[in-house]
C-alpha cells in the first residue's frame, strides 16, 4: 500500500516535470494593428512624441499620420526656445507647416494650438485652420492668450469666412481664447456644436447671442473674461444646455432660455439673471463682487433660482438696515446653502438676521456660513432673538470664520434653538481679513471665539447634536 503511494506520488512529480504542450500564441506587433487602433494609442501621446515614432523603422516612417488629434504646444515644439521671442515663433511656424505638410489628405478629427498670440502668427493661423477643417475636423482648440493679455487688445479675429456646410456641421467642440468675434457676421451658428469655451474673447452684443441662438445642440457652454459690451441675450431655447459659466465679462444683464439646465456658475456685478424656466438647475455658484444688500440677495435670488437644490453664494453683504424677511420669495428645492459673506465692522451687529435665508429655504438639510471679518468686535452678554421659527428639516450647519461677536452668537443661537433635528454643528475659528496679526494674537482670539460659543451653546444643544468646535 505505502508502496504504491509512492510510485504514484514520484509519477505525479514527473508530470511536473515533463514539459507541457504549448500552444502556438501569435505575436502581434504594433504595425500589424489597423489605423484606427494605431490611431487611439498614438493620440495619447504628445505631438512631438508622435512625430518621433517616424525613426523607429521604414515602416514607421509615415505610421505617426494616422493618429487623428493634432496637437500643437509651443512648450513642447520648442521647448529649447524661450517663449515669446521671435526665434520661437519662426520656429513653431516651421515645425507646424511640417507636421501638416505630412497630414496632406489624412483625416485630422482635432486640432489644438496652443501660443502666444502675435500679429505675425495670423496668416498662418488662417491656414491651419482651413487645413483641419477641410480634413474634417471635429473639435477645434485655440490658446492664443499672452502673459500680458490685460494690456493687448489685438486679439485674433476668428476666421467665420472659412467655414462651410460641411465643416459648420461636423463641429462638435470649440475652445477659443484671445480670439476676436467684432466682425461676426450673420452668422447661422453650428447645430451639432456640443461644447463652447470662450476665454477673452472680444464680440459685441448683436453677433455672439446669435451665433448661441443657433447653436441648438449645446451642453455646455463657459463664457470667462469677455468683452462682449453690455447685454448677453439669448432668447432662442437651448434645451440640451446643461452647463453654463459665465464670470468678469462685465455684462449689464444676463438672459437665456435653458429649460433644463443642471448647472450655473456666474461671477461679476450684481445684474439681473434669467434663466427661464430651468426646473433642472440643481447647483447653482454665485459671487458678486462689490456690495450686495440682504434684501437684493432675498427678494431677487429666488426669482432667479426658482428650483435651485444647491446654493453657494459669495459677497460683500451689506447688513446696514437690519431686517427679518419672512414674506420673500422662497426656495421650495433647496437642500445646501453655503454662504461666504465678508462683512464689515459695523454690520457684524445685525448678522442675526441672516436668519432670514433659513425662512427663505423652508425644505433646507445643510447650512455653511463662512464669514470673513474686516473688523474685530466683542460679544454682548444680551443678545437679541427673533420669533420663533422651526426649522425641521435643518440637519447640518457649519460657521467657519466664527470671531464670537454678538450677531454671529446671537445667529448660532437661533438656529440652535429652531433646529429640532439638528445632527451635527461645526464651529471653525476666526478668520480676520487684512490683519497683519501675529501667531499669538491668533491663538489668543481663537480661544476666545470658541470659549464663548460654547458658554452660549450650554444647555441648548440637543444630546442628538454631534458638536464638534475647533
Amino acid at each position: 500500500m505505502e508502496s504504491n503511494i509512492v510510485h504514484r506520488s514520484k509519477r505525479l512529480k514527473g508530470c511536473h516535470n515533463e514539459p507541457m504542450l504549448r500552444q502556438k500564441s501569435a505575436k502581434t506587433k504594433l504595425s500589424d494593428l489597423s489605423e484606427d487602433v494605431l490611431g487611439v494609442i498614438l493620440s495619447k501621446l504628445p505631438t512631438k512624441e508622435i512625430v518621433r515614432t517616424s525613426i523607429l523603422s521604414s515602416k514607421w516612417k509615415q505610421i505617426w499620420t494616422v493618429c487623428p488629434k493634432l496637437r500643437l504646444d509651443s512648450g513642447i515644439m520648442c521647448c529649447k526656445y524661450v517663449t515669446g521671442t521671435q526665434l520661437s515663433m519662426q520656429k513653431f511656424i516651421e515645425n507646424v507647416n511640417a507636421v501638416i505638410k505630412q497630414y496632406n489628405g489624412k483625416l485630422v478629427e482635432e486640432l489644438e494650438v496652443k501660443f502666444e498670440f502675435d500679429s505675425k502668427l495670423a496668416e498662418h493661423l488662417y491656414g491651419w485652420i482651413s487645413f483641419a477643417l477641410s480634413s474634417g475636423a471635429k473639435n477645434l482648440a485655440l490658446d492664443l492668450l499672452p502673459v500680458d493679455s490685460r494690456h493687448r487688445c489685438d486679439q485674433y479675429r476668428f476666421p467665420f469666412e472659412l467655414f462651410d456646410g460641411g465643416s459648420i456641421s461636423r463641429l462638435q467642440q470649440m475652445q477659443l481664447s484671445f480670439v476676436s468675434f467684432e466682425s461676426l457676421p450673420q452668422f447661422c451658428g453650428f447645430p451639432n456644436l456640443k461644447k463652447l469655451d470662450l476665454h477673452f474673447v472680444r464680440a459685441n452684443q448683436i453677433g455672439l447671442p446669435n451665433m448661441l441662438a443657433n447653436c441648438i445642440s449645446l451642453e455646455w457652454l463657459s463664457i470667462v473674461t469677455c468683452h462682449l459690451d453690455g447685454e448677453l441675450t439669448v432668447v432662442h431655447p437651448l434645451p440640451r444646455l446643461l452647463y453654463l459659466r459665465i464670470a468678469h465679462c462685465g455684462l449689464s444683464k444676463i438672459e437665456f432660455s435653458a429649460m433644463n439646465l443642471q448647472t450655473f456658475v456666474y461671477t461679476g456685478a450684481w445684474l439681473p439673471i434669467y434663466l427661464g424656466h430651468a426646473l433642472e438647475l440643481k447647483d447653482a455658484s454665485l459671487r458678486f463682487i462689490g456690495k450686495v444688500t440682504l434684501e437684493d440677495a432675498l427678494v431677487a435670488l429666488p426669482n432667479m433660482l426658482p428650483k435651485v437644490r444647491n446654493l453657494t453664494l459669495r459677497c460683500f453683504i451689506s447688513l446696514e438696515t437690519p431686517v427679518l424677511l419672512g414674506n420673500c420669495l422662497k426656495f421650495l428645492q433647496l437642500k445646501y446653502l453655503q454662504l461666504g459673506l465678508f462683512v464689515k465692522g459695523d454690520d457684524q451687529i445685525n448678522i442675526l438676521y441672516l436668519a432670514s435665508f433659513l425662512n427663505a429655504a423652508p425644505f433646507i438639510e445643510k447650512l455653511e456660513l463662512h464669514f470673513t471679518l474686516c473688523a474685530s468686535s466683542r460679544c454682548s452678554e444680551v443678545i437679541k432673538r427673533l420669533p420663533r421659527c422651526t426649522h425641521n428639516h435643518l440637519k447640518s450647519l457649519k460657521i467657519t470664520g466664527f470671531a464670537g461677536c454678538t450677531g454671529q452668537v446671537e445667529f448660532l443661537v437661533h438656529v440652535v434653538e429652531n433646529a429640532p433635528n439638528l445632527e451635527t454643528l461645526t464651529i471653525d475659528r476666526v478668520d480676520y481679513f487684512g490683519f497683519g496679526i501675529d501667531q499669538e494674537y491668533e491663538r489668543r482670539s481663537r480661544c476666545k471665539a470658541l470659549d464663548i460659543a460654547k458658554r452660549h451653546l450650554d444647555g441648548r444643544v440637543s444630546e442628538k447634536t454631534n458638536v464638534c468646535i475647533t
